[in-house]
């Protein structure tokens, strides 16, 4: 694409820094038929809208507003409806038409005989031409003329602050080119489609033709009577259309204004492990069990990682495939707590609870059951060691903020290993009784020696246990190995759970970039763990999630070149099912629907407890 895109339109030619798909600003969306809002001109430009539109007609010397000259009124005048709102917009903002000096554009739709219409606007104007003159004010709005115009021979007679809409399939001579604005065309001369889906191939062909002729000669486009969808939107912006246009701008502002988080791309791709299937869904007793949770992670963001991975995971090599139900006992969508403490204890529970049972009585975490057996019990996070997910396994609370009191029962628990972040808060909290609870502290992953048989804890500065977009690493990777090392040299089993904990926190910032990233994180530990699970023969790998996060939509994305495109719902929670994968000896047991505490009881089971 040429350069005068940008300085046309105002889009961002650039991709961003995390994703090879065109990204644009609101300088480049366009109030289509604005005069018909509820609020004309102040809808869009509260949305700060690069081009807004207005149909005018000329009656008895006045300039009314309407797109049908039965819709005229006395009081619909340009003048009033946006003459008049222009100027509070300089006034407002010291002169310029938005805050940040962001450009606005009137196209000006002519509905009456056009040379007559322009002289009367002409003359409208002449007194505030100060606010649309570009060459002596670079902040001044851009005026483009449509609909009716004047004949070509005609332009160079207008006030140069007139700039004109062309039309593809008309010759515009050199003289005249600096006064054309854009090209535009009705979308419906190209394609039929609705807006859903995706265009035909031959419509798409024929939708990109016009739009290459346009800007192989040199000036932007524009569809007019295109769909008003989201999925519209995208393609026009993937097309490399230069206006967007919209009947709804509070959906064109919520596509382009969270655009850069909403799209994902130029990922690092794992390899997949491929398992060998020889233990799987057997009915020989697991020795050792490993619960991988997912944060925040639903079907669409296992899928997000997927794509972003060119069209593999570990997770979907497990053939296992259930779906658990995470609703706590006080509310529709679970939080992490409760969703945690139903894998832990086996009971459902009220949101904000650890270890408790709904009327807040501490009942046995899957640690605590599995001791006294001598199996060995630990937990890996991406996120501060007294999170509510870990908590869920070695902690008994009504308040999952009560980090103090989470540090306190870390020490005294019955794990055997604890890695995560939050050092500089476990020291405070608990630092004079690590020594008395017989624990080895290490406070990095290089210095812990996986072959350490006391209690065991690695707990990083949160610097270190970081998102992946802040360097975090290969960490989680690293401390499984050491993990799975360290506890499989009891002989007795062991059980593990490995969370992705930072997958949730890219569902809460609606950011996709964020939570893809995490995601492949997460699955490349995956498949170290499905790995050792071959190599073992008597290791479950179960992988699920405590809830989903944001209500990710997947509304666009290419598997060859690992892009995609979502929406989010929500910065909340959301109440649908997640899935359940699992590997190796007993696996079969995880098939179904149910809720999410009997995951506790199949895991037990598995250990032929």
């Amino acid at each position: 694409m040429k350069n005068f895109v940008s300085v046309l339109s105002g889009v961002l030619l650039a991709a961003s820094a995390h994703a090879q798909i065109r990204q644009y600003t609101m300088a480049a969306a366009h109030s289509h038929n604005d005069y018909e809002r509820a609020t004309p001109f102040y809808a869009a430009a509260s949305l700060q809208f690069g081009s807004i539109e207005a149909d005018i007609h000329l009656k008895e010397g006045v300039i009314y507003v309407a797109h049908d000259p039965s819709a005229i009124t006395p009081f619909r005048t340009f003048k009033e409806m946006y003459l008049q709102p222009v100027l509070r917009q300089f006034a407002l903002y010291n002169g310029k038409p938005y805050a940040d000096n962001s450009p606005m554009q009137l196209l000006i739709d002519i509905k009456t005989e056009g040379s007559s219409t322009l002289q009367a606007l002409q003359t409208l104007l002449l007194p505030y031409r100060q606010y649309f003159d570009r060459n002596t004010n670079p902040s001044a709005v851009k005026l483009v003329i449509s609909g009716n115009l004047p004949p070509m021979t005609e332009w160079e007679k207008f006030d140069p602050i007139f700039f004109f809409d062309g039309r593809p399939d008309s010759v515009y001579p050199a003289a005249l080119k600096s006064r054309i604005a854009m090209l535009s065309v009705d979308f419906g001369q190209y394609a039929k489609w609705n807006g859903k889906g995706t265009l035909v191939p031959a419509e798409l062909k024929k939708v990109t033709q016009v739009i290459d002729q346009v800007h192989q000669q040199g000036y932007a486009f524009r569809f007019w009577g295109a769909p008003s969808t989201r999925s519209t939107y995208y393609k026009l912006m993937d097309l490399g259309v230069d206006w967007i246009g919209t009947d709804h701008p509070e959906e064109l502002y919520d596509v382009m204004h969270k655009t850069t988080h909403t799209t994902a791309g130029d990922m690092p791709v794992h390899p997949v492990y491929t398992p060998s299937y020889v233990s799987d869904a057997t009915q020989v007793r697991s020795k050792n069990v490993i619960l991988f949770i997912g944060d925040g992670t639903g079907l669409a963001e296992m899928f997000a990682g997927y794509t972003a991975n060119k069209g593999a995971l570990n997770i979907f090599q497990m053939k296992q495939v259930g779906l658990s139900k995470t609703q706590s006992t006080d509310n529709y969508h679970t939080d992490s707590a409760a969703g945690g403490s139903a894998l832990g204890t086996g009971s459902k529970t009220h949101n904000r609870a650890i270890g408790m049972d709904n009327t807040y009585v501490s009942i046995p975490v899957l640690p605590e059951v599995l001791a006294p057996k001598g199996i060995q019990s630990g937990v890996i996070v991406t996120e501060e060691i007294t999170g509510a997910t870990p908590g869920s396994f070695y902690g008994h609370t009504p308040d999952r903020d009560s980090t103090y009191t989470l540090n306190r029962q870390l020490l005294s628990s019955k794990l055997q290993l604890a890695v995560g972040g939050g050092r500089e808060e476990l020291e405070r909290d608990g630092g004079a009784a690590l020594s008395d609870a017989g624990i080895q502290m290490y406070d990095n992953l290089d210095s812990w020696d996986p072959a350490m048989k006391k209690r065991t804890l690695v707990i990083l500065s949160d610097k270190v246990v970081t998102s992946m977009r802040n360097g975090r690493g290969a960490y989680l990777k690293t401390a499984l190995k050491k993990a799975l090392q360290q506890l499989n040299a009891s002989g007795k089993g062991f059980f593990l759970m490995v969370e992705g904990s930072r997958i949730d926190h890219g569902g809460h910032f609606n950011d996709l970039d964020y939570l893809v990233r995490e995601m492949l994180d997460f699955d490349d530990a995956i498949g170290e763990a499905l790995r050792f699970a071959d190599k073992d023969k008597q290791t479950t790998v179960i992988v699920t999630a405590d809830h989903e996060t944001g209500g990710l939509a997947l509304m666009d994305g290419d598997i060859a070149k690992g892009t995609l495109r979502g929406h989010f719902a929500t910065n909340d929670h959301t109440g649908i099912p997640v899935m359940v994968f699992a590997y190796g000896p007993n696996s079969q047991l995880f098939r179904g629907v149910y809720e999410n505490n009997e995951i506790h009881a199949k895991m037990l089971k598995c250990f032929r407890l």
